[in-house]
């Protein structure tokens, strides 16, 4: 197998494993696995995208992994979810029910 092939692998694992963590509750939006696995996920599959020479993957996962590592900065510094719920209930943006 070759290295980018068991990376995309490892990177699709992670970000798909966080996913349907957090659709199936296991997990929360602002939780540091969940935004962990985003991370480290979108880089690994960035890097795989790279290597073979996949640019709009790249891309996707760039940001993917961007905006995951703001998500995360947010959580570390404390300032999350309160604040970050606080806004989405104000955006009209509600829980679904389960």
């Amino acid at each position: 197998m070759e290295t980018s092939q068991l990376v995309s692998i490892v990177g699709a694992a992670m970000v798909l494993g966080a996913f349907a963590g957090l659709q199936l509750r296991r997990m929360q939006p602002f939780g540091l696995v969940y935004l962990v696995l985003n991370v480290a996920g979108s880089v690994c599959l960035a890097l795989a995208a790279g290597l073979e020479g996949l640019w709009a993957f790249v891309t996707l996962n760039t940001v993917w992994g961007l905006v995951s590592v703001r998500s995360l900065v947010v959580v570390v510094r404390g300032k999350a979810p309160a604040t970050l719920a606080g806004r989405d209930a104000a955006a009209g943006v509600h829980d679904i029910p389960g």
